[in-house]
């Protein structure tokens, strides 16, 4: 899970800012101010690593964003020389297979930095990147890449030496042969790992021949292309929607123009117990239309058995057997449907990023959806909302007071204006779902309109 993202020279935030971060988190404020810079350090990292994850270049164009060209996202007060920095801060519990009582929290930050491609200004060079990691109450252990000179690549420039240091973490830590010897893999360990590992191991022994120490998926920390992406412009009301295949990544599109055919490709996969509505089968397609009709008091879609290149969606406000065309029901239902369908196919470990979920729905609505986002972030997604809706706002209070999640799963960041850059100021939430900070110009503009009816 990402802790917090410090931008420095990137866009409007020309000195270092630090982004708060948790499992679910709000950012909404005044418009113009960094809400949409902070999200587009994350999307173009995904653009660039899904177009090529050996690449040593950030794309300011993709399928994400369109961000133009350097000049357009370097800070206009920094000089060229200035590297644009990107800082993510990652918080990693592991749990011990072979010491099921223990885990291993991991605590640390991914420094990239970025500088102009002098043959091509739409990209961005990573001329380094920086980690620094550290065990939850040891050392630090810091690694500096020269990318230029070592040839290490976006996916994988930190995984390597990640995973020699925790090779060295966890052998130093858990030192006794026999809890090693006991929990011995069938499959053998790669030669030259073994090597690694022996010269590690403070015991020596010919049997050890694979241990499973560090046998961490690799794409769980490296692959920041597993974003889940909705913006505010989404596919309105379709006709129909043409066939095509899966990314190897499977998502509903930037704008939900994928929507369609990830319910109908993956209709029988299962969805998270913890997100499943009623008695009824816990396939995507069953759970798609009970989270619409939990939403919406009344909803049900349908995506009949197609022959042909393309896919038809139909859409039913109540219990009857009629069914419509997107057309025919309200925008409100073509542009929920890829955040429900999102939020069931989200994996934990992975991001979903929706931008105004609020568009086109009654207040009701928002709330609904909104305890549904709070419900995936439950799950292990981790969740970023941008919004500028009380009614989201207060959904998500309401799931603290439920405890669908707690104060510190939530994380709500106001961006306002300061005389020399923006800000983003974290507002805390209570158990009970109160906001005791309430700045000026959070969400006050009804108070302060009452105030003028009313003559207060």
């Amino acid at each position: 899970m990402l802790t917090q993202i410090k931008l420095t020279n990137f866009k409007c935030f020309k000195e270092e800012t630090t982004f708060p971060l948790s499992q679910l988190n709000l950012l909404t404020g005044i418009n113009g101010q960094g809400k949409s810079t902070l999200l587009q350090s994350l999307l173009l990292m995904r653009q660039s690593v899904e177009h090529n994850d050996r690449s040593t270049q950030i794309l300011l164009n993709g399928s994400c964003v369109n961000l133009g060209n350097f000049d357009d996202v370097r800070n206009s007060k920094s000089s060229k020389n200035e590297p644009i920095l990107w800082e993510y801060w990652i918080y990693i519990e592991k749990k011990l297979d072979w010491i099921p009582e223990e885990s291993i929290i991991w605590e640390g930050n991914i420094q990239y930095q970025l500088n102009e491609n002098k043959q091509d200004n739409m990209t961005l060079d990573v001329s380094k990147i920086l980690l620094d990691f550290q065990e939850y109450n040891k050392k630090t252990v810091t690694c500096q890449f020269d990318l230029v000179s070592d040839q290490l690549y976006l996916k994988d420039s930190y995984y390597q030496e990640f995973q020699n240091i925790t090779d060295r973490i966890f052998i130093e830590r858990y030192t006794p042969e026999a809890e090693f010897l006991e929990y011995i893999g069938e499959e053998p360990y790669p030669e030259q790992r073994c090597i690694e590992l022996h010269n590690l191991i403070p015991f020596t022994g010919s049997d050890i021949k694979h241990l499973p120490i560090s046998n961490w998926d690799k794409d769980k920390y490296s692959d920041f292309n597993k974003i889940h992406y909705i913006s505010a412009d989404r596919v309105g009301p379709q006709e129909f929607y043409l066939k095509s295949n899966l990314t190897p990544f499977p998502n509903v599109g930037v704008k939900g123009e994928l929507t369609a055919n990830i319910l109908h490709k993956k209709k029988d996969d299962l969805v998270n117990d913890k997100l499943c509505l009623g008695e009824d089968a816990k396939t995507l397609i069953t759970q798609t239309e009970a989270w619409l009709n939990q939403i919406f008091d009344g909803a049900k879609v349908e995506i009949p058995h197609s022959e042909t290149n393309i896919l038809e969606l139909f859409f039913n406000t109540s219990v009857s057997r009629d069914r419509f065309k997107p057309i025919n029901v309200g925008f409100g239902y073509s542009y929920i449907l890829p955040i429900i369908v999102s939020g069931l196919i989200a994996q934990e470990g992975e991001i979903l990023i929706v931008e105004n979920p609020e568009a086109h729905l009654h207040p009701k609505a928002q709330s609904r959806l909104a305890q549904f986002l709070a419900k995936v972030s439950n799950c292990g997604v981790q969740v970023f909302i941008e919004s500028h809706s009380d009614h989201i706002l207060n959904a998500l209070r309401i799931a603290v007071l439920d405890k669908i999640v707690t104060p510190k799963d939530l994380s709500i960041l106001y961006f306002q204006a300061n005389e020399q850059q923006p800000v983003a100021v974290q507002i805390p939430v209570q158990t009970n779902g109160g906001i005791e900070e309430w700045p000026e110009g959070f969400f006050d503009q009804m108070d302060k309109d009452f105030d003028r009816l009313f003559g207060v």
